[in-house]
C-alpha cells in the first residue's frame, strides 16, 4: 500500500507518476498499456481519438487536487469551470461506493492506495491504462446543474475493474465477463445513470443471439457479447435470486463456470436464452433500453 499524497486542496498535480500508481510513465522503453474503456456506444469509434495522448509522465490532463478521502484523491482537469462542484459531489459519495464495492468482493481490500480519479469534461465515458491502473480518468457533465450522478457512476465502473484484478479469479475486464460485471455493478449503484450505456438490446437484437456464456469474448469492446453478459449476470441476481457477493466469489474465466459454482448445474445458457426468447421473440426489435428485464414470469 502506498502511502497518501499530503497535497492541498486545489493545488496542481505534479507532473511525475506517483510511485506505485498502477500506471506506467510513457518514457522511452516504456509499455504501451492498452486502455481499459467504458463509452456510451455512439462514442465507441470515436473513443480513441477523444482520449489524450498519454504523456511521459503525469495525468493525461492538467489537473487541479479538489480532495482527499482515506482511499481516494479526486482531481479536476483544471480550467474546467464546474470541477469543483463535480468533484465535491464525488467526493462526498466514493467511500461509500467504496465500501459497497469491497462488500460485494468479500471484504477484499485494493491493494494500491490512494486512487486517483480524474475528472474531465468530454470524454465520453471513462478510462484506465490497465485493469490494475488506479488512476481513473472519468467524464464529467458540465452543464448548467451538472449531473453529480454521471460521474459517480463512471467513477464505480472504473474501480470495479480494479477489484477484479485485485481478486484474479477470473472477472477479466478486457473481456466480456469482467466488462460486464463493471457495468451492472456501477449501475447497481446509479440506475438513473444507464442512459446511452445500455448493451442488452444489442444482443437481444443481434442474429442468432450468440453463446457468450459458455465462452467469453476476449474484448470490452463488443455491445453483443457486453449485453449478453449484463443479460445473464442480472439473470443470476434477479432471476434465479442469487445475490452480487456469492456471483462475484464464483468467478471463472466464462459465466457458465460461474453458473455452475452457484447452482450445482450446467449449460445455464440454454434456460436464460429460452426465457429471454419467450418475452424477446427473436427477429423482432426488442425495445429494451435498459440492461435488466428481470425478474420475467
Amino acid at each position: 500500500m502506498t502511502s497518501k499524497m499530503s497535497q492541498a486542496p486545489g493545488a496542481q498535480r505534479s507532473s511525475s507518476p506517483r510511485p506505485g500508481s498502477g500506471r506506467q510513465a510513457r518514457g522511452a522503453g516504456a509499455a504501451n498499456p492498452k486502455a481499459r474503456i467504458f463509452a456510451r456506444l455512439p462514442l465507441r469509434g470515436q473513443f480513441p481519438s477523444r482520449m489524450a495522448a498519454q504523456p511521459a509522465a503525469g495525468f493525461d490532463y492538467p489537473a487541479t487536487l479538489a480532495g482527499n478521502t482515506a482511499h481516494f484523491q479526486v482531481y479536476y482537469e483544471t480550467g474546467f469551470a464546474d470541477g469543483p462542484t463535480v468533484a465535491a459531489g464525488v467526493l462526498a459519495t466514493v467511500e461509500a461506493d467504496d465500501a459497497a464495492l469491497s462488500l460485494w468482493f468479500g471484504g477484499l481490500p485494493l491493494p494500491t492506495l490512494p486512487i486517483n480519479i480524474i475528472l474531465a469534461p468530454g470524454i465520453g465515458g471513462a478510462y484506465h491504462y490497465g485493469c490494475a491502473a488506479v488512476d481513473l480518468y472519468c467524464d464529467a457533465d458540465n452543464g448548467p446543474n451538472p449531473n453529480l450522478d454521471l460521474s459517480r457512476m463512471l467513477v464505480v465502473a472504473e474501480e470495479v475493474e480494479v477489484f477484479e484484478a485485485a481478486q484474479g479469479r477470473g472477472w477479466n475486464c478486457g473481456a466480456s465477463n469482467g466488462e460486464g460485471l463493471s457495468r451492472v455493478l456501477a449501475t447497481e449503484r446509479y440506475p438513473a445513470q444507464l442512459n446511452g450505456f445500455a448493451t442488452a438490446a444489442a444482443w437481444l437484437n443481434s442474429p442468432n443471439r450468440p453463446d457468450w456464456v459458455s465462452r467469453t469474448d476476449p474484448s470490452d469492446q463488443h455491445a453483443v457479447s457486453t449485453g449478453c453478459a449484463v443479460l445473464f449476470l442480472n439473470y443470476l441476481r434477479y432471476q434465479l435470486g442469487y445475490e452480487w457477493t456469492p456471483i462475484i466469489a464464483a468467478a471463472g474465466a466464462t459465466l457458465e463456470t460461474t453458473y455452475n459454482a452457484l447452482t450445482g448445474r450446467t449449460g445455464g445458457f440454454a434456460p436464460f436464452k429460452a426465457l429471454l426468447d419467450a418475452h424477446f421473440p427473436p427477429g423482432q426489435p426488442a425495445g429494451l433500453t435498459t440492461d435488466n428485464p428481470f425478474p420475467l414470469t
